[in-house]
């Protein structure tokens, strides 16, 4: 088997196979100026992962300044006093290109402009301590974000250990599959007008699509519906869902002509469609490869994939990749004209209509693609960089996203942009499950103030009423202000942004800072006196205030997001509900907000 073949059989053979574990995600951006008190000297120990239960760490993404490597590495696996692996940067890559087996989708990736990306699995049955120990008397900046699996036991009994310089691995499952054979359908030369809809083919299951080709001539748009559904699951521009890569899930042969490879299951019938959304009149044709199969079986999921574009960012609402609801993972994203990538990353908000919902931040957008420092170029089969503006991809093949009631997608960036993004994830219903702009009519507005440094006092709400003005602050910007206003996406409140409102935020030194605090203020209209549960996430120090009383107050620099119920007495009438919170460091760099949810 050659290496492309090996990847997509690693990387895509069951990607559509549902999941059911709980992914996170940890991200720094930590120096000596940003952190008070933190990173003081050779030796400083800090902890940026510390996991309990069954799981496995699935990425570790890191950068840093030229020169010496700052950090070790220590993984402390299943309550070990001493570390069982112990290595730099450098040496954690270094020793992947050295593992034969085909442990990850890609067990190795060259390092490129200081990007360090460490893809081998280190499971653990109980626990995982991960700490960083300094180096060097200082450092300039360093960033990190890894991506872990909790609730998995794919792994039982597996490690990954240091033995003279090398990694190996003990109780390994096997990783290899069997290649099964593949029928290749023609789809012949069809001419469509503008605003026309026309069907390209329609296959017959129980089967896999492994290969779906294209050759188009002008706007149009694919669509694909299993089943007899009555909504579409692929539903974007045919450019903007292949885009410009030569990768492993989408592969351009030449100009307008290029396949997917991400695997496509279904049932009982499959059918490809092309509308014209283009002024000329447009030929299509193609080919599927198609791997029939006995049945579709109860664990499969189906391929889904949504195109959008926000018309013009406000620097502050994110741009909405994906809101969609039911049972699923998601996969990843393509994104098209985001501008620097200091304007912001990834967010992701799984089961926020569940009873622990979990919150996975990035830092910024060249870091989520596996690059650094605006790098470009492919990390097959996880990532291909062109730019912003032409198009990256990312799909996380070793760590995918499970999610059993929602998942929310969004993308941060710089005003005045029009971002474009398709994402693609698998799900149990063939249906258009997709909620539109960020499920708008079930979100609410709210007056937000902020960002405040945590050591300054908060404004009261009766002067921020009276319209008065108080200074706001990040790292080196300020500004004066009253209520702002901001939009709940669903029932997720970020106020990561909120400066934006009145800041530009200047270059990198807006990265971080000491902590801050905010206020966010709504109302809850009511017919009667009543009791209302409610599903409240923070993963910071946070209060919750109703018509004057304190009714909640927890969370103190907490590992990941806490959620509760808590108890809202609502008098007749209008309830006013009041949220003040802090942001830290701790396992999500720079992520201010929380979630609240009605449960009646």
């Amino acid at each position: 088997m050659n290496f492309c073949l090996l990847l997509l059989a690693l990387g895509l053979d069951d990607l559509f196979v549902l999941r059911d574990y709980r992914a996170g995600k940890n991200s720094f951006v930590e120096s000596p100026a940003r952190h008070a008190g933190a990173w003081t000297n050779t030796g400083f120990r800090y902890t940026i992962a510390d996991l309990k239960g069954q799981g496995s760490v699935r990425h570790i993404w890191t950068t840093r300044g030229d020169g010496p490597t700052f950090l070790d590495w220590e993984f402390f696996v299943d309550g070990e006093t001493a570390p069982s692996i112990r290595a730099t940067d450098e040496q954690l890559v270094e020793r992947s290109r050295a593992v034969t087996d085909p442990v990850a989708p890609a067990n190795f990736i060259p390092v490129d402009k200081r990007a360090f990306n460490f893809f081998l699995p280190v499971p653990f049955d109980r626990s995982l301590r991960i700490d960083v120990v300094q180096r060097e008397p200082t450092f300039w900046l360093w960033f990190c974000q890894l991506d872990y699996r909790l609730n998995d036991s794919s792994l039982a009994g597996a490690r990954l250990r240091q033995q003279n310089g090398s990694f190996v691995y003990s109780g390994l499952p096997s990783q290899w599959r069997a290649e099964q054979p593949r029928n290749e359908q023609l789809m012949p030369l069809m001419e469509i007008r503008p605003g026309e809809q026309k069907s390209l083919a329609r296959l017959t299951g129980p089967a896999i699509v492994r290969e779906l080709r294209l050759r188009w001539s002008s706007d149009v748009r694919l669509l694909v519906r299993y089943d007899d559904a009555d909504s579409f699951a692929v539903n974007a521009p045919v450019e903007r869902f292949f885009g410009p890569f030569k990768g492993v899930s989408f592969f351009r042969h030449a100009t307008n002509e290029a396949s997917c490879h991400l695997p496509m299951p279904f049932r009982r019938n499959c059918e490809l469609l092309i509308r014209n959304d283009g002024t000329t009149t447009a030929t299509v044709s193609g080919k599927v490869a198609l791997e029939p199969v006995k049945s579709f079986l109860p664990t499969w999921g189906y391929f889904h994939a949504f195109h959008q574009r926000t018309e013009k960012t406000d620097g502050h609402r994110l741009h909405q990749v994906l809101y969609a609801r039911g049972r699923g993972h998601w996969v990843g994203m393509t994104l098209y004209r985001t501008g620097h990538d200091h304007g912001g990353g990834d967010f992701a908000v799984i089961d926020g209509e569940g009873d622990q919902p979990a919150f996975l931040h990035g830092i910024n957008g060249e870091d989520y693609f596996t690059f650094a420092w605006f790098g470009k170029g492919a990390h097959h089969p996880y990532a291909v960089a062109h730019s912003n503006d032409e198009g990256r991809y990312r799909h996380h093949f070793e760590n995918v996203y499970p999610f059993q009631k929602s998942i929310a997608i969004e993308w941060g960036a710089f005003p005045n942009l029009s971002p474009e993004s398709v994402a693609v994830w698998y799900q149990d219903k063939p249906d258009d499950t997709t909620v539109a702009d960020g499920a708008r009519a079930e979100s609410v507005e709210w007056d937000v103030f902020g960002p405040v440094p945590v050591q300054e006092p908060l404004p009261s709400v009766a002067d921020l009423d009276a319209g008065k003005k108080f200074e706001c602050r990040l790292v080196k910007e300020k500004f004066t202000s009253g209520w702002m206003k901001e939009w709940s996406v669903g029932p997720m409140l970020n106020l990561t942004y909120t400066a934006r409102h009145h800041t530009k935020i200047t270059g990198e030194v807006e990265l971080g800072g000491n902590g801050h605090a905010f206020l966010a203020r709504r109302f809850i209209e009511s017919d009667r006196a009543r009791t209302m549960s409610c599903r409240f996430a923070h993963d910071d120090p946070t209060e919750v205030w109703l018509n004057g009383q304190r009714i909640y107050a927890g969370g103190s620099h907490a590992n990941g997001f806490e959620s509760t119920m808590i108890k809202l007495p609502l008098r007749k009438g209008r309830n006013e509900l009041v949220v003040r919170l802090t942001n830290y460091f701790n396992r999500n760099f720079n992520w201010a907000g929380f979630l609240l949810r009605m449960q009646e």
